[in-house]
């Protein structure tokens, strides 16, 4: 797989720098770099994605506030790979303790 993207308005970029949005439109065009990279993402284990959007893009999701992911599971289609992501980090969370603001909120999926 090549490491940057080679067409369209993010040639040059890399690939793990495209949002997963653009990736799972490229994934429906039949590009099988964006599905590889897309299997790759979930497939990992959720202690080492990183956020790739907004202000905490770089930030790993199990470092984000609960109270943020839960407004992504709140705001998102269950299907949308960030409502899944968070889904995953609040899981972690919980089984880890890695976030004292968790509290006694309990995740139900």
């Amino acid at each position: 797989m090549s490491d940057t993207i080679d067409f369209g308005i993010y040639n040059n970029l890399e690939w793990d720098k495209l949002s997963t949005e653009y990736l799972h439109g490229l994934s429906d065009m039949g590009n099988t770099q964006a599905q590889e990279l897309l299997e790759k993402i979930y497939d990992s284990p959720i202690e080492i994605q990183v956020v790739g959007f907004g202000k905490y893009s770089g930030t790993k999701w199990v470092e984000l506030d609960v109270d943020y992911l839960f407004w992504i599971l709140n705001n998102l289609e269950p299907s949308n790979i960030k409502a899944i992501l968070a889904s995953k980090s609040l899981k972690y969370i919980e089984e880890h303790g890695s976030n004292d603001e968790f509290g006694e909120v309990i995740y139900v999926d």
